[in-house]
């Protein structure tokens, strides 16, 4: 039985930025023809202004020059019209004449009282009083006989329109394109950094911007790829410590187990307590894995909520219970009252593994300091051990490390406290950093913001 499968065909997709070309194009000419269209109407009612102020005067020539001989007033009187280049001027005794006798005219407005007609869209026509009298002064404009008569395309005031508007939308057009061309390379940028990390450089990262949005969304991407890259790390750092770990005290409880076999193995009890002890630090090595492991999956999550601390409090009773060392000490500086609104489970696992490590690694000090800055509560946990090279202050943080030359020779562990520590600082939003300590060890600062007020 054959069954055919009809594939859709795959769309073919466009770039959001040809949208946005199109869109800029289709923005400047719909801009030049509204600006056509508004100012059309404004030259308009300012051809009608220039015309009722030019009959007014000519209906104030009209009453000066009474009584002049050879004056306007007589002239008009006499012929009862008069024309001139551009429009003619006659004497009426009816206003309604303006347009019964106007042809090929409509009505255009009624202008400071006096109806204006138009005629083929072009030329004015209207009667105005003569103060103190029962007549009318009939200006009509008309084609003005010595104009030369060309079409539109030939005229050098259409030609100036026509560039200007071209300018415009060149310079217009200018100032859209170099911010989507810009744009646009980062996003491609952007997309090529995502497919070399999708195929498996998980080093790389995003160009950062100062323009929004891309500043954002590199940012997030930059922000998910360390949290990835992270979590890869530690899945091989697990995936090839985790056995290594588990091997040494198995093979510890076989050899152990093999003896107690032998009937001539003296001092079993002991043997029977060093298979316990193996036996311990293998549930306390999967304890700390299956902790860390929960703490790594809720990065980024708010399922807890964070409740107010007293650091003070806390600090000293971690310090008792958490240390056993010689000498241990609390130090609150300038007498201040740290309080901090975070998850009080994170950071109590972050204060108890700062504080067995200082037990474990120092020579029987550890001191604990809380002061301040600007923004940020601070807790300085130090010891008097040996001490972190500088070059391997940033590997202590990673599971499974150990730095046996320096730190912990013969200490024991599986380094995975200070791993523990990062990950729940992480989840709280907190920060550590390590330098080193006036006592001659290291010594580690944990960064709290303070509430805002």
């Amino acid at each position: 039985m054959r069954t055919d499968i009809k594939m859709k065909p795959r769309q073919k997709t466009r770039s959001i930025f040809t949208y946005l070309y199109a869109a800029s194009f289709i923005g400047i000419v719909g801009a030049i023809i509204l600006f056509i269209e508004l100012t059309s109407g404004y030259l308009m009612q300012s051809d009608i202004d220039s015309f009722v102020e030019s009959s007014g005067i000519h209906v104030q020539s009209y009453l000066d020059s009474k009584g002049k001989p050879g004056g306007f007033y007589e002239r008009i009187n006499q012929s009862r019209e008069l024309v001139y280049y551009t429009h003619s001027l006659a004497l009426i005794d009816d206003n309604a004449i303006a347009g019964k006798n106007c042809t090929g005219c409509r009505m255009l407005t009624s202008f400071q009282g006096q109806d204006v007609y138009i005629r083929d869209d072009k030329y004015f026509s209207s009667a105005f009083p003569i103060p103190d009298t029962n007549q009318f002064l009939l200006l009509t404009e008309f084609e003005d006989p010595f104009e030369l008569q060309q079409e539109w395309y030939e005229d050098p005031d259409t030609h100036f329109l026509i560039m200007m508007f071209v300018m415009i939308g060149l310079l217009l057009g200018l100032l859209i394109y170099v911010p989507l061309v810009i744009v646009n390379k980062r996003v491609k940028k952007l997309l090529d950094v995502q497919k070399q990390f999708g195929q498996g450089n998980l080093s790389v990262r995003a160009e950062t911007s100062r323009v929004s949005p891309m500043k954002e969304i590199a940012d997030s991407f930059n922000y998910m790829a360390d949290d990835i890259e992270s979590k890869v790390k530690q899945s091989q750092i697990f995936s090839y410590a985790i056995p290594h770990e588990i091997r040494t005290p198995l093979t510890r409880i076989q050899v152990a187990s093999d003896l107690l076999r032998r009937e001539d193995t003296q001092q079993k009890e002991q043997l029977f307590d060093q298979i316990d002890c193996y036996i311990e630090d293998i549930s306390l090595l999967t304890s700390d894995i299956l902790k860390l492991a929960k703490l790594t999956n809720q990065s980024g999550e708010k399922s807890i909520e964070p409740s107010e601390i007293s650091l003070t409090d806390l600090c000293q009773t971690r310090l008792d219970l958490m240390s056993d060392a010689e000498t241990k000490t609390l130090i609150v500086k300038d007498e201040i009252r740290p309080i901090c609104s975070a998850p009080e489970c994170y950071i109590k696992l972050v204060i108890d593994n700062l504080i067995k490590n200082a037990t474990k690694y120092g020579n029987g000090e550890v001191r604990v300091t809380l002061s301040d800055s600007e923004q940020h509560w601070c807790i300085d946990v130090e010891d008097n051990g040996k001490g972190i090279p500088k070059d391997k202050q940033e590997e202590i943080f990673i599971a499974f490390s150990r730095l046996d030359k320096s730190r912990n020779l013969n200490k024991g562990g599986f380094g995975l406290g200070l791993a523990i520590a990062s990950q729940a600082a992480k989840n709280a939003q907190l920060t550590i950093h390590v330098d080193d300590s006036d006592l001659g060890g290291a010594k580690f600062t944990l960064k709290m913001p303070k509430p805002k007020s």
